[in-house]
């Protein structure tokens, strides 16, 4: 039940309760009234006066008056008295009360102003019981666990979960309380994933940069020490100089990679509508070019219009192209399917494949299982791109021992945060 209803009714049961409770509290108070009234009433003595005396009756004023009728109405002491007219003998009974003591007056008229104040008393008091009522069985415990809640969010603690078993407002405040945790948690355990993987990067960065500064810090040296002594012919210097710009190239390469690696980090995802014949006929452009002569054999499902990023589709396949067809020894096959929510490329060559070492690692940052040869940034650069798409990369070996890797997109969902 809502709020609003269940408050409807906290409040008509509180009228209830305060109608009964003043009516009992409104006869027990007339009760004590009519006690004292009767007190007084009890002391009373009854005077008969004759009718013909009535004039000389002190202490009592009255007045005549004749009716069109056989009545006559006596007015004596404030009282009405009915007698027959030319009745002989006819006398007046008249009840003497004596006056109130000062203490039952007051109590009297106490009672009768308690008895005025008993409406307002009582519906206002039992408005705030149903108030608080209300406020400690509907709202209490949720207004706990959000201010609990808020106190664990606050402290950078996000290792729980907030459960309200209403299925109320505040329930459902409750769960977009919980769903605002959520997403803050897995953009907590992102941000950590990443300063994880930007931490290797370093590392990985780090120790590639020590070979060619080493290199150049030895050749360096043998040109300070022996080009002032004359001890180097000019085809040395030559070849010292040459060794040093190959290392410097390199050195260039490994600050162009990590350069590459944060413009990734701000890389915007636009999926849109992208024709696959478009996709797969820019796909087929670049293979052709890739070949060199090798068989290249595609599978396509589920052609139409695919909501996809299609230049950063195209740059993955083109990367796992180039590292196929490198890899290869006669053929490539390109498996390109969309279902599931997903577009996914599967890139397989029958070369030697994946060795056991390169299946743990081939996706980190500058993996070569050659020393000396690329980068080793192509997969790891694919990874990322894949995961801004909602998506994944990974890496096994075909049954024909050749290497296999499978890109996936994904059509809709939240980008991954930075």
């Amino acid at each position: 039940m809502g709020l609003r209803p269940a408050y409807a009714l906290y409040a008509l049961a509180a009228f209830a309760a305060a109608t009964a409770l003043c009516m009992v509290l409104s006869r027990g108070l007339d009760s004590v009234r009519w006690s004292i009234l009767r007190r007084c009433l009890d002391s009373s003595e009854v005077c008969t006066i004759q009718l013909e005396d009535l004039p000389a009756a002190g202490g009592f004023s009255y007045a005549v008056l004749y009716s069109d009728g056989e009545a006559i109405t006596f007015s004596a002491d404030g009282r009405d008295l009915r007698l027959e007219r030319d009745v002989e003998g006819a006398a007046l009974e008249l009840m003497l009360t004596p006056e109130m003591p000062a203490g039952d007056r007051r109590a009297f008229f106490l009672l009768g102003a308690a008895q005025l104040l008993l409406v307002p008393l009582c519906y206002g008091c039992c408005a705030v019981l149903c108030a608080a009522a209300f406020y400690r069985h509907r709202l209490a415990e949720a207004l706990r666990l959000l201010e609990d809640a808020s106190a664990r969010i606050a402290a950078g603690r996000l290792d729980f979960s907030l459960r309200y078993g209403r299925e109320d407002e505040m329930g459902r405040l409750c769960r977009s309380f919980e769903t605002m945790r959520s997403a803050l948690a897995e953009n907590q355990r992102a941000m950590w994933r990443q300063m994880e993987e930007r931490g290797r990067l370093n590392a990985a960065f780090s120790h590639d940069l020590r070979t060619p500064l080493t290199v150049l810090k030895g050749h360096a040296g043998m040109l300070l020490s022996g080009l002032p002594r004359g001890e180097l012919t000019e085809e040395e210097v030559l070849e010292e100089v040459r060794v040093m710009s190959q290392h410097i190239d390199r050195l260039e390469g490994y600050v162009e990679a990590m350069a590459q690696l944060r413009r990734l980090e701000d890389v915007e995802v636009r999926r849109g509508p992208t024709s696959s014949r478009m996709l797969l006929s820019d796909l087929a452009d670049t293979a052709e070019i890739l070949r060199n002569g090798r068989d290249l054999v595609w599978t396509v499902h589920g052609e139409g219009v695919w909501n996809v990023d299609g230049e950063i589709v195209v740059q993955v396949c083109e990367n796992l192209l180039t590292n196929a067809f490198r890899h290869s020894r006669s053929q490539v096959e390109v498996s390109v399917s969309a279902e599931g929510g997903a577009l996914c490329v599967v890139v397989s060559d029958d070369g030697r494949g994946f060795s056991r070492r390169a299946l743990e690692r081939a996706m980190e940052p500058f993996y070569r299982e050659v020393s000396g040869g690329r980068m080793g940034m192509g997969l790891h650069i694919c990874k990322l791109l894949c995961e801004r798409h909602g998506g994944d990369l990974s890496i096994c070996n075909n049954a024909k021992g050749g290497g296999l890797v499978c890109a996936s997109f994904a059509f809709q969902g939240p980008l991954l945060k930075k």
